[in-house]
């Protein structure tokens, strides 16, 4: 992955805006097609599932909230990343086996490129967009949290961020986060999804009987302490 941030960066100090769609993996301009921030299976294909945004309480579905990327990208890449998480999910079966540190890691690495595509979604909508364009600047609260609070989303801190989540896919040792993943076995029939930029993620996804629960950004002594703060968070916004 190349750095995409700088390229961003570069274009919107020329022009205010974005002024072409780049793929946001390879930085290529050719063949682009639609990357969906959240994986169709995760939310079971359906079109019907939305969130609710915090600006005029409108309706987005989930299945249209996407951001470019090139067909090698999408088909290679992302798909096969994709395939191989699906496929652990459907081999474990929590109530007797569990993954080893191997797939652990990788399933760490998939969670960080979501929320990636989170931090590439956010940049597009505030940078690449007139004010007085049909769009939801930000995601809300219900069904779904991207609990941010008003922060200063400069172009210079903007990049800052999309960096950071660049370096968390691309750093190979994920010994220090390990405890920061939590896997869940859960009986639950519907799909959830709490997500706080830079902070937390949290994925139900009942057709594998598995919940997620990962901190971005702090690391823990064990994963107890790691589930007692999950808990809260959990409890809180559920």
């Amino acid at each position: 992955m190349q750095d995409i941030a700088e390229r961003l960066l570069g274009n919107f100090s020329l022009n205010n805006n974005v002024g072409s769609e780049i793929c946001y993996f390879c930085g290529v301009a050719e063949n682009l097609t639609k990357e969906h921030v959240l994986p169709k299976w995760t939310f079971e294909n359906c079109t019907q599932k939305f969130f609710t945004t915090d600006v005029n309480y409108t309706n987005q579905t989930y299945n249209k909230t996407t951001i470019p990327a090139c067909r090698n990208c999408n088909n290679n890449l992302l798909g096969n990343i994709e395939t191989y998480i699906t496929k652990l999910f459907n081999r474990v079966n929590l109530k007797v086996t569990y993954f080893n540190l191997f797939e652990i890691d990788n399933i760490i690495r998939w969670l960080e490129l979501i929320e990636y595509k989170f931090q590439v979604l956010e940049i597009r909508r505030k940078f690449t967009k007139a004010k007085s364009a049909d769009y939801i600047p930000y995601l809300a609260n219900i069904p779904i949290s991207i609990m941010r609070e008003s922060i200063d989303y400069s172009p210079t801190k903007a990049m800052a961020q999309i960096r950071t989540a660049q370096k968390r896919i691309t750093t190979k040792s994920k010994n220090n986060n390990r405890n920061s993943l939590l896997v869940l076995q859960t009986k639950n029939k519907d799909f959830h999804f709490f997500h706080k930029m830079n902070e937390f993620i949290f994925l139900e996804i009942p057709e594998y009987k598995i919940a997620l629960f990962y901190f971005y950004e702090r690391s823990f002594e064990d994963t107890q302490t790691a589930q007692n703060e999950a808990k809260k968070i959990v409890e809180n916004l559920y």
